[in-house]
């Protein structure tokens, strides 16, 4: 049996966003369109028991809303970036039908939620300023540029309320004003965001929408907390939030009372909200959260997958554990209804009932035809001599007595983590012949804050970790040939990998992927005003902090690379922005070294998880004809 190949891309379905009303629960599924590798088919399917019933397909991401006035309709939303014009679809679940449709001028609008029976919520991007057609702009704050949304000077996100009968479209906040997240319960609006010229409060404020007066109130002042989550229960209002004043921007949140314009803290939570454990099976987005029965169900990531907890207002309940990583979940008659994947499975959906765990669909049903490498537990004391557990997935048709070439994966984050879920790219590479090693170093997170806590660390705990590890595989695995050894990772991963070519000759070929080179030039990162200083536990400004800036640089050990490296990157990618990619490879170039730099146009930092099919296809081709070049002497991989 063959085991998963790069072009299976196409047959993956990624499913999510799950939504209930008391006759229906329906999901959004997103495939790669084989006949158009540009762009996913959009389908939304609706689940009786274990049967699942596509009713409508589009070929763009739906914004999507379950009416609860009347069980049989459905709302979604399409839009057209070239006319900014957004069309709402009232969909019958019943004859399975389009009813009406609605037209929107001058904006791209999201259905997020139907308030009641003649008007829903919608969500998009406002300009403050008329557009303009010259070949030039004028950058007048910060931020300028935003990973997901390109250029976005003058731009805020907004919140609507459509009606239907009079199709007036009210906008919800100033002009000025950004939200970053918002919750609508009980028919209460409550809204996380900040009104800003010039430059953004890193951290939020919270307010309600009052819908008599037509205006915000503001319960919580911007610049003190980041909001996580907010949970109306027994008529009281609590927030899920972190002021970071101990562990800095990634510190976990806590669970808070809200009273007169301050946070009274309720439960301690050293967890973060919602699912961390990484793997490129995000298309579909989903919830972390839900307030039902005045309780605020949520599940969170545990060193190495996710488990469901309640929150009741005084303290939190562990309810039940899910062994790899949950996407989108509702709750239906005392029933846990969620979307999540497995180590050997993508994601499908399941419901979890007095103690039993039920599958309900079954998508991908041609990895039958497949063979998916298992994951293997390696058991190693890190750097610190803490005990610790990595993974090991043997090459496909493993032959003992033989020698075979292995790759450590390195997770981006650094605040993310590795477990016991689908990934697309690790099995490709375990098909084409190779062992590949991961593990959950310092900075990951699942394990509380001061494990998560590498500010003013980067490139020494987290290194030390990776060659702790690395020389445990490669002890506990003689099948594994140590001079065929490769390190690949995207992020803060492909940082560590540039750091780790600059630091050690072990590994005889490297993929950087959407990578950090120095800490200066990433402050024009999207999130790098705040990232960065926090991170390296100093402010460029500061007496020393040229110098710490560039000790923790991977171009700084530029020269002392030997390792044959290709650097992947995305030219929208403002996250990680391009001229970290290009520093590195003509750092490298320069000096002659082995190495190669592939740009993929229009893509972000998320082209391996949720980018183009047809570049999701070509990056893997390229990951793997680089390891193959240098761990094998030959140029091909399926």
């Amino acid at each position: 049996m063959n085991g998963v190949t790069v072009n299976d891309l196409v047959n993956l379905v990624n499913i999510g966003e799950l939504k209930i009303n008391g006759r229906h629960t329906v999901f959004v599924t997103a495939q790669p369109d084989a006949n158009q590798l540009d762009h996913y088919q959009w389908s939304v399917y609706d689940q009786y028991g274990k049967q699942s019933q596509r009713l409508l397909s589009v070929s763009q991401h739906p914004g999507l809303a379950l009416s609860n006035h009347d069980p049989k309709h459905l709302y979604y939303s399409t839009a057209d970036h070239r006319t900014k014009r957004t069309r709402l679809h009232q969909f019958n679940l019943t004859n399975l039908s389009e009813e009406q449709q609605y037209t929107v001028d001058g904006y791209e609008l999201k259905v997020e939620q139907e308030l009641n029976a003649h008007e829903l919520l919608l969500s998009g991007a406002y300009q403050l300023n008329e557009p303009t057609t010259e070949p030039w702009h004028e950058v007048t704050e910060v931020p300028y540029w935003s990973n997901d949304e390109g250029q976005v000077n003058g731009v805020r996100h907004h919140l609507w309320i459509f009606n239907l009968a009079t199709q007036l479209l009210t906008d919800l906040v100033p002009p000025t004003f950004d939200v970053a997240n918002f919750w609508y319960q009980g028919g209460r609006l409550l809204i996380a965001g900040v009104s800003y010229q010039n430059s953004r409060s890193f951290k939020d404020g919270l307010y309600e929408y009052n819908f008599s007066h037509h205006d915000l109130v503001d319960l919580i002042s911007p610049g003190q907390y980041r909001f996580d989550d907010v949970a109306i229960l027994n008529q009281r209002l609590f927030a899920v939030a972190s002021n970071g004043q101990r562990f800095g921007m990634g510190e976990n949140p806590n669970f808070y009372r809200y009273h007169d314009h301050q946070l009274e803290l309720v439960a301690p939570w050293d967890s973060n909200l919602g699912n961390i454990v990484v793997n490129d099976m995000t298309v579909v987005s989903g919830n972390a959260s839900l307030v039902q029965d005045d309780k605020l169900y949520f599940y969170t990531t545990v060193v190495d997958h996710n488990e469901f907890y309640q929150f009741d207002g005084h303290q939190t309940t562990r309810l039940f554990s899910w062994s790899g990583a949950v996407n989108s979940f509702v709750i239906k008659n005392d029933q846990f209804i969620f979307t999540a994947t497995t180590a050997e499975q993508p994601q499908q959906l399941y419901r979890y009932h007095n103690g039993t765990v039920t599958q309900l669909s079954d998508f991908n049903q041609f990895l039958d035809q497949r063979h998916v490498a298992k994951l293997h537990e390696v058991h190693y004391q890190d750097s610190t001599g803490k005990t610790a557990t990595g993974w090991l997935m043997f090459p496909d048709n493993f032959v003992k007595g033989r020698q075979y070439p292995a790759i450590l994966e390195v997770h981006g984050g650094p605040r993310a983590a590795y477990g016991k879920s689908f990934f697309h790219e690790i099995q490709t590479l375990t098909t084409n012949g190779y062992f590949v090693f991961f593990t959950n170093l310092h900075g990951s997170a699942g394990q509380g804050d001061e494990y998560a806590d590498l500010r003013g660390k980067y490139g020494q705990v987290d290194y030390a970790d990776l060659m702790s590890f690395t020389d445990a595989v490669l002890q506990q695995t003689a099948a594994i040939d140590r001079t065929r050894l490769g390190i690949t990772g995207g992020s803060y991963g492909g940082f560590m990998t540039n750091w780790v070519v600059g630091h050690t000759h072990r590994f005889k070929a490297a993929v950087s992927e959407r990578s950090i080179a120095t800490w200066s030039s990433m402050m024009v990162s999207d999130i790098g005003p705040e990232f960065v200083p926090d991170q390296l536990s100093v402010n460029l400004s500061d007496q020393n902090g040229m110098e710490k800036f560039w000790t923790h640089s991977p171009l700084r050990y530029a020269s002392q690379v030997q390792t044959p490296t290709l650097f992947l990157h995305s030219d929208h990618d403002f996250r990680c922005p391009i001229v970290e990619g290009y520093q590195m490879y003509q750092a490298l170039k320069l000096r002659q070294q082995p190495t190669k730099l592939v740009v993929f146009h229009g893509a972000n930092h998320d082209l391996s998880r949720t980018g183009r099919p047809d570049q999701r296809i070509q990056r893997l081709k390229e990951v793997l004809k680089w390891f193959n070049q240098y761990l094998k002497n030959q140029e091909e991989g399926d």
